[in-house]
């Protein structure tokens, strides 16, 4: 299979990188092979207005583990605890989809009780609603002690890491979702928005948040390549669903998740929690007016 050359803006197929930050981790049209302790990949997370007080911060986000009834101890349940075990994070975020069907709270409130007292956290952790999430889960969950629900709103969490405290905006869309309604009064404060769905990236660039952590797309679930992604649930195009991408200001972060739904498995793509670090680095280029690759996966 041969490639069109690469659309100035958008990520090298041949060498991974990208004009807007630089080089990624993995070659850009490989197939993902997560190292352990997986399903857990480090990344850094780059935007150039990330405050000097918050380089280096590591956030683990969760999303999509699809927690069923009939399936409630999934594979990826275990290898996510035992990872979690291993894993120090400054924060962790979920943006959805613990469970699948009406019925499925029982088991999903008994996994997500199970992941809160796995991770290790220095900062806390905050949830946003996904689509399959019933307001029955949702009230259960709301009682599980550190795991705090985001909706319609922001919320300021103070940081440090050593170099003096300097607060972090956290802004957790509602469902349906609305940024807008969510963002609050601007201030000064770093924003990171939660959301479900990627496409929220729109409304986040026009806000001008500087990064959005998505699930939702399961990253396509079955590949036939590593970049073609037949089925994702949203309205981008599969070649932008799963992976970081850049549209003007704003850095959007969408993961392959964790569970399945539909069909039972995963083919060529396999479950994902990234754990990012923030840095400070300049974008490649002045502008990025249309959604661009800085890496899939």
């Amino acid at each position: 299979m041969t490639h069109a050359s690469p659309v100035a803006g958008t990520a090298n197929p041949a060498t991974g990188t990208s004009p807007h930050i630089g080089l990624g981790p993995r070659p850009e049209w490989g197939f993902r092979a997560p190292r352990p302790p997986a399903p857990i990949e480090p990344f850094d997370l780059c935007h150039p207005s990330v405050p000097p007080e918050l380089e280096g911060l590591r956030i683990l986000h969760l999303s999509d583990s699809h927690i069923e009834r009939l399936y409630p101890r999934p594979a990826h349940h275990h290898r996510l605890l035992d990872a979690l075990s291993r894993t120090q994070a400054d924060l962790i975020f979920l943006t959805g989809d613990f469970m699948t069907s009406p019925g499925d709270e029982p088991a999903a409130l008994i996994a997500l009780d199970e992941l809160s007292h796995a991770w290790r956290t220095r900062f806390g952790a905050f949830a946003v609603r996904g689509n399959h999430d019933t307001a029955r889960f949702i009230e259960g969950a709301q009682q599980i002690p550190g795991l705090r629900w985001l909706s319609h709103e922001s919320v300021k969490i103070p940081i440090d890491l050593g170099r003096g405290i300097c607060a972090l905006r956290v802004v957790g869309s509602g469902f349906p979702e609305s940024l807008l309604e969510s963002i609050g009064p601007p201030d000064d404060s770093f924003a990171l928005a939660l959301v479900h769905y990627p496409s929220e990236i729109f409304a986040a660039a026009e806000l001008r948040i500087p990064i959005v952590l998505s699930g939702h797309t399961h990253g396509g679930q079955v590949r036939t390549h590593a970049s073609w992604l037949p089925h994702t649930s949203c309205d981008l195009p599969g070649n932008l669903a799963s992976g970081v991408f850049r549209l003007r200001d704003t850095v959007l972060c969408i993961s392959r998740g964790l569970g399945a739904a539909v069909l039972p498995f995963r083919v060529n793509c396999p479950a994902q929690a990234p754990l990012y670090s923030l840095r400070r680095r300049a974008f490649g280029s002045p502008t990025c007016e249309v959604l661009a690759p800085i890496y899939r996966w």
